[in-house]
């Protein structure tokens, strides 16, 4: 049956929803009704498909009008239809933003595009929406208020910031020390193959924290999680890398609470972008 009730601007919208006008524009363009092009409000094609339609005024101009019937659509008035962004689900964790998309990755629900995140089809499977900034055109993900409950996205933020012992990684290896599972767990998250106590082609019996077999590059932590039996080896396998030639990274204990700063940086001098 055919809705004979008068359309309702965007402004008599959030009157009808109990929102202010420039949330209401917000929220549209979050859900990807709406998009804004040089100082106007466009419909999209899903603004469209939701019934919007342009109305033209003499006083006003060319403005957007919704059927009434949008103001019982699910997003507003189903509280499950809120919509969260990558940093609102990370605060839910209390995670880094960071983290909290490398978690999403892993789980094969977004991939990393040149700028910003696109949505695979395992992630819509779970509710995920696309969305695109109308200012930068970075694409991001949106997700149901109920995704921070769903199971394996929970043993994967448990596993991400597991620091149990043993030192077990997200990857599977067990390591010594705390440190050396941030730096293990960051390694596997940024997509970089890795070995663990890999064996150095130097004279004695010494064996790299960690290698990069694609790049032949070593990484060697420093610092006092180290246990006092193992310091005096390490000191010897570092006196005989400077002498060696080889590509080494080293990280202090100042370097392991700031991984995603320093890492990069040290990686690019070798020609790795992470």
């Amino acid at each position: 049956m055919a809705d004979n009730r008068s359309p309702l601007s965007t402004s008599a919208l959030a009157k009808a929803l109990g929102k202010t006008t420039k949330q209401m524009f917000s929220e549209l363009e979050t859900l990807g009704w709406i998009k804004r092009v040089d100082e106007s409000w466009l419909l999209t094609t899903k603004g469209e498909f939701e019934g919007g339609k342009y109305r033209e005024s003499q006083k006003f101009g060319r403005y957007i009008i919704w059927p009434v019937s949008v103001t019982e659509h699910k997003v507003f008035s189903n509280p499950d239809g809120q919509l969260l962004t990558s940093s609102q689900l990370a605060k839910s964790f209390s995670l880094p933003r960071k983290m909290m998309d490398q978690v999403l990755q892993e789980l094969g629900w977004v991939n990393a595009g040149r700028k910003g995140w696109i949505l695979t089809a395992l992630g819509q499977a779970e509710g995920g929406c696309q969305r695109e900034n109308s200012s930068t055109a970075v694409p991001y993900v949106l997700w149901p208020e109920s995704i921070p409950k769903h199971p394996a996205l929970k043993c994967a933020v448990d596993e991400r910031t597991c620091l149990s012992e043993p030192f077990r990684c997200c990857d599977g290896h067990s390591v010594s020390c705390e440190q050396e599972q941030k730096i293990d767990n960051w390694l596997y998250f940024s997509g970089l193959l890795h070995a663990y106590q890999r064996r150095i082609p130097l004279q004695g019996d010494f064996f790299a924290d960690f290698y990069l077999p694609q790049h032949h590059l070593y990484i060697e932590y420093w610092g006092e999680g180290n246990q006092p039996s193992q310091l005096a080896a390490k000191m010897r396998k570092k006196e005989l890398l400077e002498l060696s030639g080889l590509s080494v990274i080293e990280l202090n204990d100042q370097d392991i609470d700031n991984l995603g700063e320093v890492l990069p940086r040290l990686l690019l001098k070798y020609g790795i972008e992470t």
